[in-house]
């Protein structure tokens, strides 16, 4: 039986994380395996002068700040109203004039603003979608590449199962899993199996540990 996805006791355990939680830190290289996945995941993006980044799962804004340097413009959304407001701060702080934060969701990306009309051809999901459960992401996934521009691309790093989690225990928090009620990481081939159902033309796979990984899907 699959597990439960409560949105709300997500959005609570974001709202009340402290200042210098490591899972919503505003450092891009601070060094953790977290920072590390981001960065992968930037360079996979490959972005240039014209291209729109959707970030999902924002946090407080720090692959937004990192990717606004690179691109035409960031919009990153989040479930976690304290998250924006913090993120707000920190792209203030940046200088980055063409980032903009939104209310929003996997689930429900267009909660505050219609993302279809954005232009958005890059999107990028940094440990966040293991939240949702399997079901859920396939879902996401097939909505995200739907209001994907062509050419376009979708890359994920984040918590996923190279092996057996269990064999693991000791390194759950050097990758900041806790199974808790609001993780739910999936296994790489059936995170390969929903880019593929959603179209995606080429997938390539990075392992970086064998409970973290990152997906670059494209779509043309």
């Amino acid at each position: 039986m699959e597990q439960q996805y409560d949105r709300r006791k997500l959005e609570q355990e974001f709202d009340s994380l402290p200042e210098a939680s490591p899972i919503a830190d505003i450092d891009p290289f601070k060094g953790d395996i977290i920072a590390m996945v981001g960065a992968l995941a930037l360079d996979f993006l490959e972005l240039g002068a014209d291209d729109v980044l959707l970030d999902i799962g924002t946090g407080r804004g720090r692959w937004a700040v990192a990717a606004s340097q690179h691109c035409k413009k960031v919009i990153g959304i989040d479930i976690s109203k304290r998250m924006l407001e913090d993120a707000r701060v920190n792209v203030a702080s940046a200088g980055a004039e063409n980032v903009e934060f939104y209310r929003g969701s996997f689930e429900d990306p267009c909660e505050e603003t219609d993302i279809s009309q954005k232009n958005v051809n890059k999107i990028v999901a940094i440990y966040s979608l293991h939240h949702l459960t399997d079901s859920m992401k396939a879902e996401a996934i097939s909505k995200l590449s739907a209001m994907l521009k062509r050419p376009g691309r979708i890359v994920v790093g984040d918590i996923m199962w190279f092996d057996d989690p269990g064999k693991y225990r000791d390194e759950w928090d050097e990758v900041y899993f806790d199974d808790s009620e609001t993780d739910h990481p999936a296994s790489i081939s059936f995170m390969r199996e929903i880019f593929e159902k959603s179209g995606a033309e080429e997938i390539e796979i990075l392992q970086i540990h064998p409970l973290v990984g990152l997906i670059c899907a494209s779509f043309s």
